[in-house]
């Protein structure tokens, strides 16, 4: 089964506006809503989203995410994990802590990561978007 993890935006996007995703990974998120692919959503994302409804900079908080997601087997949550602290501690060019982490999630799990944030390609993730 492929694996995914998804940036914040790119599962905020797909929640409320899924016209700003490109088009792979539409695709991408239509095979984890149908439960072909597993897209894991990491812990900090959450977080995120949190801080983010916090500042008004998002109308969707953290419940209305899990509850979007709940009942779609193609959706998991991605505890922090020592794995993703190792990963965390050698993406040193990734300058922003957030993405550092989702970046950290994916290459921890072998996972293809859903972003539209070309800054953290090259460093040996997949990244689907267009």
């Amino acid at each position: 089964m492929v694996r995914l993890v998804a940036d914040t935006h790119a599962l905020v996007w797909h929640l409320s506006a899924p016209r700003k995703l490109g088009a792979a990974a539409r695709r991408a998120f239509a095979a984890a809503d149908e439960g072909r692919w597993l897209c894991c959503v990491p812990a900090i994302a959450l977080v995120e989203i949190a801080l983010l409804e916090e500042r008004d900079r998002l109308a969707i908080g953290v419940d209305d995410v899990l509850r979007a997601l709940a009942g779609h087997p193609g959706y998991a949550v991605l505890a922090l994990d020592a794995d993703q602290a190792v990963e965390f501690a050698a993406l040193v060019g990734v300058k922003d802590p957030m993405d550092r982490l989702v970046l950290a999630a994916a290459r921890a799990t072998g996972s293809r990561l859903l972003s539209s944030d070309d800054v953290l390609d090259g460093f040996g993730v997949d990244r689907v978007w267009d």
